[in-house]
């Protein structure tokens, strides 16, 4: 008499993924996640740095610029709202990999603009391309990590974006008299158009992806020794079975009675912080420049603001791993609402540069910490969807605030007035984060 066959257990993929030691492979994903992440951020910046030269180059008053600027988030949020849903059913890289190129070509495209119009059209296609790459290499690294790093590695990882911010901003200041605004484009664009070969033969899909679509074990396998695992090729997998039922992708999820507070909060949350952030880094560099300083000079100045933003979203990753990452966003919120109003009257002295700098800190900053939280926010299924559309209320906040700058300098009100009155947006949005922390603290969120 035969034997029976022996049962084998399915594996839970989270547990799997948790218990992968730290190793030479996961750095290298984490290393290329921040350099997409820091090339969007220098794409989606650098125009703010430039918008004076621009201006100039083409005989355009602020107004007209805004609309270049407005153009970039308006393809922002088309791509977040789109992309989301389509890396939820197809997979994270595939989306990353379209996206990383798409916003490398219409880049190095806005480098030979010949008018205005072309340049707000190419800004627009830049900030589609980022759009449909942030929510997957969100979403994508989210699943590569291990629970208890997740967090503060996600955080880390979104410094890219306020690094390549920041980046963009020094070599304005360096370059812009060298190689001219077309010369920057260019290197925004170069960059991820390299990095994309990488993208391809070193990430992997994300093997929680692949469980939820029931791909073939030996599928998984592989993707899991991308990370450093040694699993069998016929091993098989389980996920965590969700409390109710969730289709993957659907953004009706996001509202159903599980997920509805805590999404609507954190959209609130995303749009006033959002709005306020791209209010400064969008329009401090034209406000330096009309008291009487240089292009390079304005730009050095308000590159502080993203070095202060990405010092504070350092801090902000090491500093989760001890607290809620929450109570660090508000207590930074609540400090750093005041910080518009000491930047609003630009000066020479040292003292406008530490302002300028700790209102990156304090502002900029939490945004990368916040970010994380929305991608931990959701389950695998709608991870993508939650994430891109919270990036999106970002950016429709985005283009409120930024985008409507322009309107009011036409009607009358100050440039100063306009970012000192960002004082009360931050504080309410740090009203906002108490009740957040709640939500996503109730079970089953």
């Amino acid at each position: 008499m035969k034997n029976p066959p022996l049962r084998v257990d399915p594996q839970d993929i989270s547990e799997v993924i948790d218990n992968i030691p730290p190793n030479r492979r996961r750095r290298s994903i984490v290393a290329i996640c921040f350099a997409v992440v820091a090339l969007e951020g220098f794409d989606a910046a650098i125009i703010g740095f430039i918008a004076p030269q621009i201006a100039t180059h083409f005989g355009a008053k602020p107004a007209e610029i805004s609309a270049a600027i407005a153009a970039g988030m308006f393809g922002l949020l088309l791509g977040y709202i789109t992309a989301g849903s389509v890396a939820d059913t197809r997979g994270r890289k595939p989306v990353l990999v379209a996206g990383t190129f798409a916003f490398a070509l219409a880049t190095l495209a806005c480098a030979f603009s010949a008018s205005l119009v072309q340049l707000v059209a190419w800004r627009f296609m830049t900030g589609v391309g980022v759009g449909v790459a942030m929510p997957a290499v969100a979403a994508l690294l989210a699943e590569l990590l291990p629970a208890r790093r997740r967090a503060s590695a996600l955080s880390g990882v979104f410094c890219g974006f306020l690094f390549g911010s920041a980046v963009a901003g020094f070599l304005t200041g360096q370059l812009i008299d060298a190689i001219g605004w077309q010369g920057l484009f260019l290197l925004g664009g170069i960059g991820p158009l390299l990095l994309v070969p990488a993208i391809l033969a070193l990430l992997p899909e994300s093997p929680k992806f692949l469980v939820q679509i029931g791909a073939a074990s030996d599928r998984i396998a592989a993707a899991l020794a991308r990370l450093g695992a040694s699993q069998a090729g016929t091993a098989l997998f389980k996920t965590p079975t969700p409390s109710v039922e969730i289709t993957k992708g659907s953004v009706a999820q996001l509202f159903g009675s599980q997920y509805r507070s805590a999404t609507m909060l954190l959209w609130l949350l995303m749009f006033l912080i959002l709005g306020s952030f791209y209010v400064i880094a969008s329009w401090l560099p034209t406000l330096i420049k009309s008291s009487g300083e240089s292009v390079a000079v304005a730009s050095g100045t308000a590159t502080l603001f993203q070095f202060g933003g990405l010092v504070g979203a350092v801090v902000g990753a090491f500093a989760i791993r001890r607290i809620a990452p929450l109570k660090f966003i508000g207590i930074a919120l609540l400090i750093g609402a005041a910080s518009p109003l000491l930047i609003a009257s630009p000066d020479a002295t040292a003292r406008y540069a530490i302002a300028v700098f700790c209102s990156g800190f304090l502002i900029s900053g939490p945004i990368v910490v916040l970010n994380a939280v929305a991608v931990a926010a959701y389950p695998t299924q709608i991870r993508s969807v939650g994430a891109g559309w919270a990036s999106a209320l970002g950016r429709i906040g985005s283009l409120a605030g930024a985008g409507s700058v322009g309107l009011l300098i036409n009607s009358g009100v100050g440039l100063a007035e306009i970012i000192a009155a960002v004082s009360a947006t931050v504080l309410v949005c740090a009203a906002i984060v108490p009740f957040l922390f709640r939500k996503l603290r109730e079970p089953g969120v």
